[in-house]
């Protein structure tokens, strides 16, 4: 569900944003002030009435248990490698589809709403994947499928491919975020999830602003240059994860229930009074 809200504000938030740019720049920023006030006024009245005090040690406690669980700590840095190829995807695409495919930024824009809506579908796929064919096989098929794509991103010529390479990165980065939150929820125990969810997220996202710095230090010539060598890096580190992983598909799999029907049926207890399980036998009363 989570992922869902997350994939469709990704593919309503550049389709709005086109079109308010169309609109021009005052009703631009007009809108965008009114959905900060509207934000920050649905946020003070959410508030716990519980008194929730910081510990200090939540974090460390959450780094703790993400070292214990090595399949987890495998999934992070996979991950974050394929985070730093994305982040330097999405930095770079105004700078390649302006300068290098001329055109313009609604145009930008449409692609990546096409890209998410991609990822829509690769979510709700994903789900029935991971059903059918458990969560590691989906996964490693999904982490080749953007490897692939992060390639294919610094090679093709066109815009309309270019298009289609984004589109199929960003649903392979999809199903790869059902498999980590299905993993996430699978394999942290529940008195530390908080706080484990917490350095999770952290680490993922420490590779954007890597991505940005990496961007801006790069001259718009050799971008394609970058994109290649952050997608050899994805490949060689998620390679380097899934067969470390294989080691502890255990982990991840969902725990089995017995199966209806599935043994040899409880044989029946005899009773203890004969007696007082035969009615045709008289029960003497003191």
């Amino acid at each position: 569900m989570q992922t869902g809200i997350d994939q469709g504000a990704l593919l309503t938030g550049p389709l709005l944003g086109g079109l308010l740019l169309l609109a021009g720049p005052p009703l631009l920023m007009a809108v965008i002030a009114a959905l900060a006030v509207t934000a920050a006024a649905g946020a003070q009245g959410h508030r716990d009435p519980m008194d929730h005090r910081p510990v200090p040690s939540s974090l460390l406690t959450g780094w703790r248990t993400v070292r214990s669980i090595p399949a987890l700590g495998w999934l992070i840095g996979g991950l974050a490698a394929s985070n730093l190829s994305l982040g330097v995807l999405q930095a770079a695409t105004p700078i390649t589809v302006i300068h290098q495919y001329h055109r313009s930024g609604v145009e930008a824009g449409t692609m990546w709403s096409l890209a998410a809506i991609a990822s829509l579908f690769a979510v709700w796929a994903a789900h029935r994947a991971i059903g059918r064919w458990q969560v590691w096989p989906v996964g490693a098929a999904a982490a080749a499928l953007s490897t692939a794509a992060c390639l294919a991103t610094a090679l093709v010529p066109g815009f309309r491919s270019y298009t289609v390479v984004v589109a199929v990165l960003m649903a392979a980065d999809g199903v790869l975020t059902v498999v980590l939150r299905t993993l996430r929820s699978r394999l942290i125990p529940a008195r530390a999830f908080g706080s484990t969810l917490a350095v999770t997220i952290i680490l993922l996202l420490l590779p954007f602003p890597t991505a940005g710095i990496l961007v801006a230090a790069v001259p718009a010539a050799s971008l394609p240059h970058l994109l290649l060598a952050c997608a050899v890096v994805q490949g060689v580190v998620l390679s380097a994860c899934f067969a470390g992983l294989r080691r502890h598909r255990a982990e991840g799999d969902p725990p089995s229930s017995p199966v209806r029907g599935s043994g040899p049926a409880p044989a029946p207890t005899a009773p203890a009074n004969k007696q007082a399980s035969d009615p045709a036998v008289p029960v003497d009363t003191p």
